[in-house]
């Protein structure tokens, strides 16, 4: 405690991937996490590179510098390898793996395919479970990612899953929603403007359309699939973090923070507003947007951007899809953000943010924005630096320190 203010806790993630792992050296690592403990940081929530040589060191000068470690585990996508064909998620149409039509062209070209399995797929599952028995103990907690259905950057209709045979066998009643998915794209397709002013969202179409259990159903999936890693780590009496989209995209990827923040320690939303990427906010509307306009040509932009800004609860420009993931949305934003996270998480809520200059994404948040950001979160417990500590620089570490 300081001046009767309880201090703020502030988690860096590492992530060692194949990028990292030829720009860096072992050394230049050590001494990034050096760098980190010097400002002030309390945990390492960490991407580990599957190599003992370069992981068992990180873990050791952890330890050293007496911070709690979180082992980052993605659970849908991006677990160490893609999941198998037969597992994908498949949306009303038949269609798995990945959209085409409003899919973000940067998806698959990193380090990330983004290729999300099915929360039902058993093989996906059981090697998370697996590698929680043999790589949990080592730390803390464990900080669970990619628990959730595709996004808008994998391609909008591939919000509309999942009806995989598993899916399907599992839920003999999902026909009718199939169904019903299906005349919602066909209404979409003949909308007029004044039929989207009507719907308001794309929450109220669904609403209109009588999907709202549909909805609740899937999220249910997820729930089922993350509980059964947050009970693995609970038995080891670890702690449990987790990565959700922010408030504005969570329904839209099935995930409902009452029922997850229920078997969790905390929750990390990803409050990206700058972030050129699948989960930030304002490339996740942009191919929203994208999608829309290319399934219904005789809308007008104006109505369709006002569609996608009700849709995320967030004032999005006017202008077009391009213009919006190149400026992105202002950081203040993440205000609102945040009361709409703590009054449905149940749990702590300690918001993740871009404080990065990151060569691969061209992006470069800025002194102002970390700023700007802080301001935002103010009232916030605790923050996340997103997502790459070894791309943070120093200036950013020392804003975030005395923000705390």
């Amino acid at each position: 405690m300081t001046n009767g203010r309880r201090k703020k806790l502030r988690f860096a993630q590492l992530v060692l991937g194949e990028a990292e792992l030829k720009r860096f050296t072992v050394d230049g690592v050590l001494a990034a996490l050096d760098l980190a403990a010097a400002a002030g940081i309390d945990a390492v929530i960490f991407w580990p590179a599957r190599d003992e040589s370069v992981d068992a060191p990180v873990r050791g000068r952890i330890r050293e510098l007496g911070l709690a470690s979180y082992l980052w585990l993605p659970v849908l996508a991006d677990a160490g390898k893609d999941p198998a064909e037969g597992e994908w998620t498949e949306n009303a149409w038949g269609a798995s793996g990945q959209g085409t039509l409003g899919r973000w062209d940067g998806l698959g070209k990193g380090g990330e395919t983004f290729l999300f399995a099915c929360p039902r797929a058993e093989n996906q599952l059981s090697a998370a479970v697996a590698r929680c028995d043999r790589e949990l103990p080592g730390y803390d907690g464990v900080f669970l990612d990619r628990i959730r259905y595709p996004s808008p950057a994998n391609g909008p209709e591939m919000l509309f899953t999942c009806f995989c045979p598993r899916c399907r066998e599992r839920d003999p009643g999902s026909g009718p929603w199939r169904e019903r998915l299906r005349e919602f794209r066909a209404g979409l397709e003949s909308a007029t403007d004044g039929g989207l002013e009507r719907w308001g969202s794309l929450h109220g179409a669904w609403e209109a359309m009588r999907l709202g259990p549909w909805l609740d159903r899937r999220s249910g999936v997820i729930v089922e699939a993350v509980n059964r890693l947050a009970a693995v780590a609970m038995a080891m009496g670890k702690k449990v973090g987790l990565d959700l989209f922010s408030p504005a995209l969570s329904r839209l990827v099935g995930q409902d923070y009452r029922r997850l923040g229920a078997m969790a320690d905390w929750i990390k939303p990803m409050m990206y507003f700058r972030a050129r990427g699948p989960a930030g906010i304002a490339l996740e509307a942009a191919c929203l947007a994208r999608w829309i306009a290319g399934l219904n040509r005789s809308l007008s932009g104006q109505a369709v951007m006002r569609f996608v800004g009700n849709t995320l609860g967030l004032p999005v420009p006017p202008g077009s899809p391009g213009e919006l993931e190149k400026t992105g949305l202002d950081e203040g934003l993440a205000e609102g953000e945040l009361l709409r996270a703590r009054k449905d998480a149940g749990c702590p809520v300690y918001p993740g943010f871009e404080c990065v200059r990151h060569p691969d994404f061209d992006f470069d948040i800025g002194e102002d924005g970390v700023k700007r950001y802080l301001r935002a979160l103010a009232k916030a417990p605790g923050v996340v630096m997103a997502w790459n500590i070894l791309y943070t620089p120093e200036p950013f570490l020392k804003l975030v320190a005395e923000g705390a």
